[in-house]
Order: C-alpha cells, then structure tokens, then sequence
C-alpha cells in the first residue's frame, strides 16, 4: 500500500483505508476529541477539474444536514493549503455486497430489514430536500451490530440547488439508474425508489432485474423492457413481496411508490403471515439440519451478478418466521395479554414518549441525545442532538419529553437543567436558550399553543411564552415553589398543572391565573412520576418507596393506593378510560391497577434483569410500551382492550 501522510490539519492519519479514481479514504484520529473518523480527500489532479471542488463541497454539505441513524454522520468540512478534505464518521462493518457473500442475511426477514432501514435513511433525505441519486449496494454500509448507513452524497442534489458533474461523466450507476434518467426528463427523489427496487429484487432473487452485455443494451433494457421475471421454483417467494417489488421498479414514477416511508410500511404490513422464502420448511422425514442443506443460497460471485442455487431435491412449500416474533403469554400475569417482543438498540435510555397521533416513539438517552422511532415499522427515523451534544460528544441525561398541541414540536429537559425545544418535521433545534439552575423535573405544553410550562430542582414553575421561543426570544414568569419539583403532568383537560416536590405533596396550579389551587397530601416519600387520566380528573403519583397513589383533582380526595412495588416508581400512565393505570419501577415488572378491582392488581412481566426505565400506552389502549434501561422497548397487546377514548 501507498505511503499516506503523517497528519492532515488536526487528524492523525492512522492507515490508508482506500483510494479510487477521485481520492482516498483515510482512518484517522482526532486528538482533541479522541475518536477515530474517516478522512476524506480529493486527488489533486480532480480538484483541478472545473465544479469538483463544488462537488466535493456538495458532499459535506448533503450528509452533514441529514442527522440520521442510517446515514453516515459528516463532523466536519475543511481544507489545509487548499486541499479540502471531510471528516466524517468512522464505520466499522462491511459494504452490503460483502455482507451478501459474508451470508449475513440467512433468511426474507434480514433482507427485508436492511431494505427497510435503507426506506427510513432515504425517506429521511428526501423530507429534506436531498436526492442521493448514486443509490447502489456499494454505497450502502452494514454495522457489525445489523444497522444500515448510506455513505457517498458526492452526486447528491439538493433542493434549491446546481449540478456539477466531470466532463462526459453519467450521473450514477447505470444498473440502478432509473428510467427517466436516461431519457432527459426531469428527475425527482422517486429515482432513489428506483434503485431501492433494483436492490431488493437483486437481494431477494441474487441477480439484477436488467442486465446486458454492454452498456448501450443496459440502457434500452431499463428504458424499455419488463424485469427478468422472478421464478417461483428458484425463488419462492409471498406474492406481496413481489407486489412491492414491481411497484418500484415501475417505468412510470407515478405509479411507484411516492416515498420510501409507503414503501416501508408496505413491507412491514405483510406482518405476520409473511413467510420467510430462505429457509425451507423440513419435511416430517427431514431433520433441521438436512433442511439447512436445501435452503436457497446465493454463490460467491460480486453482488449483483450473484445466481441463485436451486435445492438439489424438490423444496417443501416455503414456510418460516414471521418479521415479529409470534405473541405469546407474558410471564405472568391475570389477563391475556400478548407479548409482541422487543426492538430498539443497545443506547440507554431514560423515558420515552408516545407522539399525539401515536406514530412516533420518542426515547431520551442518558447521553442527552434524542431517537425517534416508527411504531408501524419499528424502525429509527431520526436522532436528534442538542448543541452540546454536537460540540461534545455527549450530553446531559433526559429527565422529561414533551409535544406540543399540533405535535410540531418536542421539548427535552436535562438533568444540568436545560431545555431544547426541536421542530418535529426537520429535526432542527431552536435556537433559544432556556432552562433551570438544577435538573428538569418536568415539561407541558397546555391547549391553546401559546405556553411551555417548566418545573425544576431550582423550585421554580416557569411559564414560557411560546411565540417567543419559536423567534428566538426566552421570556417567562416565574413562579417560585416551595421546595424542588421532581416531577409535573397537566390535569383538568389542560387548564391545571400538577406538580410533585421533595417535600412528599402535590401541588395544583391554574394554568390560567398562575395560582395555588390545591394541596394534596399522602406521600410518605417523595413522588418521582406523574401521570393524568384522559379526562384530567385523575392524577397518578408514583413515590420512590414504590407507593402509587391516585387523587381527585377537584375533590383532591385520595381514591387509591397501592404498594406492589419494591422500588421508587420511574414512569406512570393511564388506559384511555382513566380506570386503569401502569407503573414501572426499574426492574423487569408492569403493575396495571384496575381503580374498579384494587384488590387484583396485574403484573406483567419481561425477562429476569431487565429494568424498566418508562411506559406509555397507545391512545386505542390496545398496545403497552415499556421502554428498558439498555435502548430495547417491549411491546405487548392486549386483544380485548377497545374502551372509548374520550380525546378522539
């Protein structure tokens, strides 16, 4: 290999980790935050090319807008003695094509995960107004823990902006250019559909939709004939997989999918009927590790040019594991409630959030980041990072989430006692500084979209006027407290906010007129949560002795109590109904406390060790999510829950 340089700017050069027609690849350290990065470099002779520094420019600036768990993360663009050069994330793992021959993807379920995380990253991209146009296996890296990441913007166009190319040079790759891209029409992020389709048809059968024997003929195939049909006997696969497979590589981009969010929650509704067409079914005469023999397997050939071998005795009927794993009892309990399983990563976590129209899962990190996650697809659309975090690395552990009224915006609290208020849509955090002198111990955003109320360690309520934050502009009251908030939900359908202190009471303000309404007494402890029924006549307190206790507001009589937990209680929430309600208190147990049957409290319960960190529970009541303590979120059904909602 090539000698490489020593440094390049602040980055130690650590090993050359590739080199191609417009430049190298570098692994690199940077000393002053002490992570390793991948550096990027143009070659000299390119840069002497009209618009490639443009180019180059165009890279940085593609990625470095998308924060994204499925994209590569761009830290930094910059240049020593004219020599541009971009730091970005550093990934360990293996392009897709190597993955392929590495076998990672033994079965339909792994292929169709890295298709739906490929939707996600690129759906992501084109909400912001960025087209990858290059979308081809090579660009599309694997994790060693199964995440996807898309590298390579160098072609990117983003919305507003120009295009620059090298002379003669075709933008993309022939084999997964779309249509349209060859017959001078004007093209659009469906091009990107396009080439996600030529992926997953070449994944799922080992060889390409179009190919021919020179470029030329290549061309004339995708602007003018039909896919290479996928034969059933080599490739046996669940007719809609097929569906999904044709609809995006339609020739007419009106009638493809019209985002990679459709696309993927097509194939995440094949749900649980969806067989998985890898792994033969044994027969009664076939032990499972003569079936094994049998599946259908892919050569060692480059990905794209990969044949698919035929079992060498005829094949049972194509049967397997369904995407989620099948609901089943949980531990324990008194009700039929499912356990649907888990999904989520190894990052810790603090508590999670339901979004308004329970689309989004919303997890605080105790490194202060922010991750956003599909419930239909079970899939991480977005990571958000607050300032400090981008400047550091880390951040300051999420102590409470909040929505706004119209769900555009979300609001973290942090145990150093900021605040961040982030545009749902974008990503972007608002550039406002607000906060408390301790730990946020709880945010709100009451009806009529003019006020975020914050409470904290400082004994203070604050009530900031929104309008104002959204221009920039951090004015509040103030209204002192008397002693610290540790926790605060809304009650009385919006017009009261509840707080809980150190000194073991609840106190009820009137949004309204900012005054004293109440005193609630009982705690022997602390509260530590808080949570109101859907009509805001109920307020749940979680204690850290693991006493729950529910109170009227109005009457402010105490109706219930209930002492199954051994721990301080972390997160609370009440089944649309407001008779029911879930507690959680770090180990692996649900306690749902019926008000009607106190005496028959049930607890469901997850795998020995793990530890709960919050609940939240979907507006039908049907689903209950529990988020643990190392990032995963279990998930269970409760098929006989339909009560009425009354926020509908």
């Amino acid at each position: 290999m090539a000698s490489h340089p020593d440094r390049i700017g602040k980055y130690e050069i650590l090993a050359e980790l590739g080199r191609g027609g417009m430049g190298t690849v570098y692994k690199a350290r940077d000393p002053i935050l002490d992570r390793v990065v991948a550096l990027k470099t143009m070659l000299v002779d390119v840069l002497a090319e009209t618009g490639m520094r443009e180019r180059f420019l165009r890279e940085a600036r593609s990625a470095a807008r998308l924060q994204h768990p499925n994209i590569v993360t761009v830290y930094e663009f910059g240049e020593v003695e004219g020599a541009p050069f971009i730091a970005m994330e550093f990934l360990e793992g293996d392009t897709l094509p190597a993955a392929v021959e590495a076998k990672r993807f033994p079965d339909l379920a792994s292929k169709l995960g890295v298709i739906t995380q490929l939707c996600a990253g690129l759906g992501f991209a084109h909400r912001h107004g960025v087209i990858h146009r290059d979308v081809k296996p090579s660009n599309i890296h694997l994790l060693p823990n199964g995440m996807v990441k898309i590298v390579d913007f160098g072609i990117a166009w983003i919305e507003g902006g120009t295009t620059t190319t090298r002379t003669g040079e075709v933008l993309g790759t022939p084999v997964y250019m779309a249509p349209e891209q060859f017959s001078g029409e004007a093209v659009d992020y469906r091009v990107d559909i396009w080439a996600v389709g030529v992926i997953l048809y070449e994944l799922l059968t080992g060889r390409r939709p179009f190919d021919a024997k020179t470029v030329g003929a290549l061309i004339y195939q995708i602007v003018h004939a039909l896919p290479a049909p996928i034969d059933p006997r080599l490739c046996p696969l669940p007719p809609s997989v097929v569906v999904v497979v044709e609809k995006a590589l339609a020739k007419d981009p009106q009638q493809r999918f019209q985002d990679l969010g459709s696309m993927a929650r097509a194939l995440h509704d094949l749900g649980s009927n969806l067989a998985t067409a890898a792994h033969v079914a044994p027969s009664p005469q076939m032990s499972p590790a003569s079936a094994l023999e049998h599946d259908l397997t892919l050569t060692d050939a480059p990905f794209g040019s990969l044949e698919a071998r035929p079992a060498s005795v005829p094949a049972a009927p194509a049967t397997g594991a369904p995407l989620r794993p099948a609901p089943r009892p949980p531990t324990t309990g008194r009700a039929g409630f499912l356990d649907e399983g888990t999904f989520g990563e190894e990052r810790k976590v603090q508590g999670i959030l339901l979004s308004l129209d329970d689309s989004l899962l919303v997890a605080g990190g105790t490194d202060g980041s922010i991750h956003l996650w599909e419930v239909a697809t079970r899939t991480k659309v977005a990571t958000l990072r607050n300032r400090v975090h981008m400047r550091t690395g880390h951040g300051s552990l999420t102590t409470c989430l909040a929505f706004s009224e119209d769900g555009a915006l979300l609001a973290s609290g942090h145990l150093d006692g900021a605040i961040y208020l982030w545009e749902v849509a974008t990503g972007l955090e608002l550039d406002v500084r607000l906060g408390h002198d301790g730990a946020v111990g709880g945010l709100a955003f009451p009806p009529g979209g003019a006020t975020l109320i914050s409470a904290g360690a400082d004994a203070t309520l604050k009530f900031w006027e929104l309008p104002a934050l959204r221009a920039g502009d951090a004015r509040r009251t103030l209204r002192r407290q008397p002693d610290v908030v540790t926790c605060m939900t809304l009650a009385g359908m919006g017009g009261l906010v509840v707080t809980g202190h150190a000194g073991k009471t609840l106190r009820v303000h009137e949004i309204a007129s900012q005054r004293l309404a109440a005193t609630l007494h009982g705690h022997r402890s602390a509260p530590n949560a808080l949570a109101s029924s859907p009509m805001g006549d109920l307020v749940a307190s979680g204690a850290r002795d693991g006493a729950v206790r529910i109170h009227h507001v109005e009457t402010r009589e105490q109706r219930g109590l209930h002492q199954e937990h051994s721990r301080s209680v972390v997160a609370l929430a009440f089944f649309p109904g407001g008779q029911r309600v879930a507690s959680v208190a770090t180990d692996s147990n649900v306690v749902i406390w019926d008000l009607n049957q106190p005496e028959l409290p049930v607890t469901i319960s997850g795998p020995a060790g793990e530890s709960f960190s919050g609940v939240c529970i979907t507006r039908d009541g049907r689903r209950l999510i529990c988020a643990s303590a190392d990032g995963r979120f279990r998930v269970w059904l409760f098929p006989g829950q339909r009560p009425p909602d009354p926020r509908s």
